[in-house]
């Protein structure tokens, strides 16, 4: 029988799910054990344990596949691309069964993949997905329809915002799910005839620093009646900087769906937020790497569905949970 060894690597910052972004520096934990009985060993290889959205998702995934008799090892990258191909060749060094990975840099992880491949280790990916010549390597990939998510948060802002509204993106492109969302943002707003609308751009290299970009955007572009941001920690970073200038009602829309996130829409401060449910995602590929490490049957791409939360139904939502 395989037993697991499951290590939480101290985190310093940065990137979470989904690519899911923090702002401060968190403390290093120490390692803990998280196992399961059974004779499946599947391996997970997460992004960044910095991040609410990833925690959950991991805590989501061990839940998942020990109700199915699964043992589960798993370690974190930290959002440092390097870091991850070490963990990935680590996780194929305990001979697991199946791999998942959540990527630190989608376009970083090719020879540790390959790695995978040569051991004869299948790969499930999750959330954002590898570059394309490395899908090669992919048993199966899982993730949200971000694209799709975008586009629908840009169907509901082009129909609400007025003639020749600006809105500032804050992007994150180096995260391929991120990206997508804001691509399917402005196809919308092309689709529904919105040339009008002026998008202004801004890639957050530094994490850290949501309120400082989002100050240089307004002092630039004073304009700006809409932000819509990566994820949910960085629009209410993006709300709270909003406040203080005195633009306190600008809009302000993340993605996540995270209690945090909820909790600021139901007191009349972000405007809405596009639900990526760690949940559901990490239950759909614990269920996909037991049915591959097993010989079931599972798909070659899952997408789970997106949802806006805005102030018209945030009163039907758990405030105090993922959904």
């Amino acid at each position: 029988m395989k037993r697991a060894l499951v290590t939480m690597m101290a985190a310093t910052l940065v990137l979470g799910l989904g690519g899911q972004p923090v702002f401060a520096a968190s403390t290093a934990e120490s390692s803990a054990a998280e196992t399961a009985k059974g004779d499946i060993l599947i391996g997970l290889a997460m992004h960044n344990q910095t991040a609410d959205w990833a925690v959950q998702f991991k805590d989501s995934f061990i839940e998942e596949a020990k109700a199915k008799g699964a043992d589960v090892s798993w370690n974190d990258a930290n959002a440092v691309a390097a870091t991850q191909v070490n963990n990935i060749d680590d996780l194929i060094a305990q001979k697991v069964d199946v791999l998942v990975v959540d990527p630190a840099d989608y376009t970083a992880l090719g020879q540790a993949l390959q790695h995978a491949k040569d051991a004869g280790i299948p790969v499930v990916n999750v959330d954002s997905k590898v570059d394309d010549a490395d899908q090669q390597y992919v048993a199966s990939f899982v993730t949200a329809d971000c694209y799709k998510g975008g586009y629908t948060l840009g169907e509901y802002l082009a129909d609400k915002l007025p003639d020749g509204a600006t809105v500032g993106q804050l992007n994150y492109p180096q995260i391929s799910v991120i990206a997508d969302r804001f691509k399917g943002m402005q196809a919308a707003f092309k689709d529904k005839k919105r040339d009008d609308i002026k998008i202004i751009d801004k890639t957050c290299t530094d994490l850290n620093a949501i309120n400082t970009y989002t100050e240089d955007m307004l002092m630039a572009n004073p304009e700006i009646s809409c932000f819509v941001c990566l994820n949910d920690n960085t629009a209410l970073s993006c709300y709270a900087t909003c406040k203080q200038l005195d633009h306190a009602d600008a809009l302000v829309y993340g993605f996540d769906g995270s209690p945090a996130g909820k909790q600021s829409i139901s007191e009349g401060q972000m405007a809405g937020t596009m639900v990526y449910s760690p949940v559901d995602l990490a239950k759909t590929a614990a269920d996909t790497a037991y049915a591959i490490a097993t010989g079931g049957d599972y798909e070659k791409e899952t997408l789970v569905d997106m949802w806006l939360i805005d102030p018209d139904n945030i009163a039907d939502r758990d405030l105090e949970h993922w959904e």
